[in-house]
């Protein structure tokens, strides 16, 4: 299929699904509501789907329409009628964000945002939680994703923006229930969520075990979690919150299937090129955050919170090596590894607001410091003697034999350390002109501190960086229903951003880049409605690049550009129907460019893992007492999995159901997933494409204990 074909085909079925689709959600009540008495909340209120006020974009509860900058809400009722288990389920409502499979080896959630990598830029409410895991929802009740560069708010990174999970929180009131599910490829699943308390004293406990095979060959996860919360109220306005995340999981290493002349291998979807006793991943995650809040006096609010965070990998890679074209005899070469790595975090975070009006004008002002320390370490040892193996007739020995690294002694690839520090004071100002106009402004000033140590060469590099990352923004609000805005910011990228540094890189200043946008938000149909809309250039215009003098060397004169628009539609249409929709375009460009792939130059290529057209539009319908029916399409353009444009992904459009029965004391829900079988290809990179999943019921009941 062309370029042309595909925008057609997609805008087809967008127009299609916005005309046809008449579904509704079957989702708990919100998680901070105090209910006279237990009961199931089966269906969501019909404005379930519309938020109208976030803190990730400015560390302070504010309304969207005093933010000048994108952000999309997704919300727990729209999770939990998707059966959106994992944090990349949920994230598809994203405009502009794409999955991506991890490079060399990367596991955990990997996320292209605006066409740049996210990887770093997971935040949990509002601390940076950047370790590799993959993130599960059953202790979350929203996501916030604030797209355009964002370092001053927080911190290096965050080019195409932050992904900021927002946990369940202890409050007043007694509430429990079970969550328990059933689904193909022996999914079975089961959460609890418990709340205690009282005013001045309340508790929390989310739980999860999770156990499930794979459409895929040879594959499976067992994940078990725990996440518990306490709050305990200190005086009149203030409190200590107490919370924790503990996750373990066992599951496969796995890429999927070869590229073959850059486009998937036209095999079965399950077919598996691994060995079937090296199936071994393993994390192990502990979160423990303390947030102290402080009502100091009316106008002035304090908020120090204390993040330790420890983040274990063990895993067996399985990568794909070079293709020989023979044909339907071709074969892929294959690479194996054991790896391991772990991180640790310790975050301190400050926050002073305060409100108050001067010389005439309304003030918010955030006063904040960071205070951060992460040590990563990274170890690796290679199999020997792994045979190629065939593209279209795979026969693999059940093991590598005795090449396999079992351990990690004796001869390593990787043995490397890196202890990275954060100092950083920020101050923002949200100011109210009057009733119309609007300004938000703010820097940030970071010192990030690297010391790398590669314990196989003895080499050690060091990396100073200090950055200013200003931020600005107007707001015009015309009437109580519009918001228009104008904003631009900046993010810096450090060489050492992601636990890196070489001799080429050890003396380079950060990678700059700004973003420039202009939006609005409306509030439709007296309010029950929301439209957003925005139109940006996000322009990296210091990209590392090879030095053409010494391709050895590594300089500041690349260039990478996103100019995009992104549409959002939620909110309640009739009585009875409610959406969520979200668009978005995005003409993404490696402008300028010294780097080769194959001897060929990279330079005017669209970015990999960036879709022209991407989005989702779900919908619900109460259609009768009790019962609701709900569904959505979710559409994905063709995407470059390589910079040099020569491996595909072709796109795709995926149609889920979901039919839903509700009684005071328990819920029933249905969710099919990818209606009609459509055969797609989820992320990939240059030499393999992961497939998406077949069609797949989950059968969910939600009991009142």
């Amino acid at each position: 299929m062309n370029k042309a074909e595909t925008t057609s085909s997609t805008c087809t079925t967008l127009s299609l699904a916005l005309a046809a689709l008449c579904p509704c959600v079957a989702a708990a009540a919100p998680a901070d509501a105090v209910l006279p008495e237990v009961e199931v909340q089966g269906a969501a209120p019909a404005d379930a789907f519309q938020s109208d006020r976030s803190s990730t974009a400015t560390r302070t509860d504010t309304p969207l329409r005093d933010i000048p900058q994108s952000v999309t809400v997704v919300p727990e009722a729209l999770m939990e009628a998707q059966a959106a288990f994992n944090l990349r389920d949920a994230l598809r409502n994203v405009p502009g964000l794409t999955l991506a499979a991890g490079e060399g080896g990367r596991t955990g959630d990997s996320i292209t945002l605006r066409g740049f990598s996210a990887n770093s830029d997971t935040y949990l409410d509002g601390v940076k939680d950047n370790g590799q895991y993959f993130r599960d929802t059953f202790f979350i009740e929203g996501v916030d994703v604030l797209k355009g560069p964002s370092s001053m708010l927080f911190g290096r990174g965050s080019t195409g923006g932050v992904i900021n999970l927002l946990s369940k929180q202890a409050h007043p009131g007694q509430s429990a229930e079970a969550d328990l599910s059933l689904g193909s490829y022996d999914l079975r699943r089961a959460t609890v969520d418990g709340n205690f308390g009282t005013e001045e004293l309340a508790g929390r406990v989310s739980a999860l075990y999770h156990d499930a095979d794979s459409f895929r060959d040879e594959n499976f996860l067992e994940r078990q979690a725990i996440a518990p919360t306490g709050r305990l109220k200190l005086g009149s306005d203030s409190s200590l919150t107490l919370s924790g995340l503990y996750q373990r999981e066992d599951s496969v290493f796995d890429y999927g299937v070869p590229m073959f002349r850059g486009r998937p291998a036209d095999v079965d979807r399950d077919t598996f090129y691994g060995f079937s006793d090296d199936r071994f991943q393993e994390f192990d995650v502990a979160v423990t955050t303390a947030t102290l809040d402080i009502g100091l006096s009316d106008a002035l609010r304090l908020r120090n919170t204390t993040r330790y965070g420890d983040y274990q990998r063990d895993y067996r890679t399985h990568l794909f090596g070079d293709v020989t074209d023979l044909g339907p005899d071709s074969t892929v070469a294959r690479t194996q590894a054991l790896l391991a790595s772990g991180q640790q975090n310790l975050i301190n975070q400050t926050d002073l607001v305060l409100k108050g009006n001067w010389l005439g004008y309304a003030h918010t002002l955030l006063f904040g410091a960071e205070l951060a320390r992460e040590d990563y370490d990274f170890r690796s040892k290679n199999s020997t003697d792994v045979a190629a193996i065939s593209i279209f007739d795979p026969v693999s020995a059940a093991s590598v034999g005795a090449g396999r690294a079992n351990d990690l002694d004796g001869t390593l690839a990787t043995d490397r350390d890196t202890q990275a520090t954060t100092r950083a004071l920020y101050l923002q100002d949200q100011l109210a002109l009057d009733a119309q106009w609007k300004l938000v402004g703010g820097v940030r000033f970071d010192r990030f501190e690297a010391d790398f140590d590669d314990r196989l060469t003895r080499e050690a590099f060091s990396q100073t960086t200090d950055f200013w990352s200003p931020r600005a923004g107007v707001v015009w609000q015309p009437t109580e229903l519009a918001s228009w805005y104008a904003s631009v910011g900046r993010a810096f990228n450090p060489s050492a951003e992601t636990f890196t540094l070489s001799a080429a890189t050890q003396d380079l200043s950060p990678e700059e880049s700004t973003n420039y946008e202009v939006g609005t938000r409306h509030e439709l149909a007296g309010g029950r409605m929301g439209l957003a809309a925005a139109l940006f250039r996000l322009d990296k215009d210091k990209a590392r690049t090879p030095d053409p003098n010494d391709p050895s060397l590594t300089v500041l004169a690349g260039q990478q550009v996103t100019n995009g628009l992104e549409v959002e539609l939620t909110g309640q249409i009739t009585e009875t129907v409610s959406a969520f929709a979200s668009v978005a375009w995005l003409d993404a460009e490696i402008a300028e460019s010294n780097a080769l792939q194959d001897g060929v130059p990279i330079e005017g290529n669209r970015p990999p893992n960036v879709a022209r057209q991407q989005g989702v539009v779900w919908a619900d319908w109460a259609f009768a007492p009790q019962w609701t029916l709900g569904g959505g399409v979710y559409f994905v353009s063709s995407r470059y999995t390589d910079n040099g444009n020569t491996a595909e992904l072709p796109g795709y459009e995926r149609l889920d159901l979901m039919l839903g029965y509700e009684q005071p004391q328990w819920a029933l829900q249905l969710n099919v997933q990818n209606l009609t079988d459509e055969e797609y290809y989820e992320s990939g990179q240059l030499r393999s494409a992961l497939p998406g999943s077949p069609r797949a019921a989950i059968l969910s009941l939600k009991v009142a204990l």
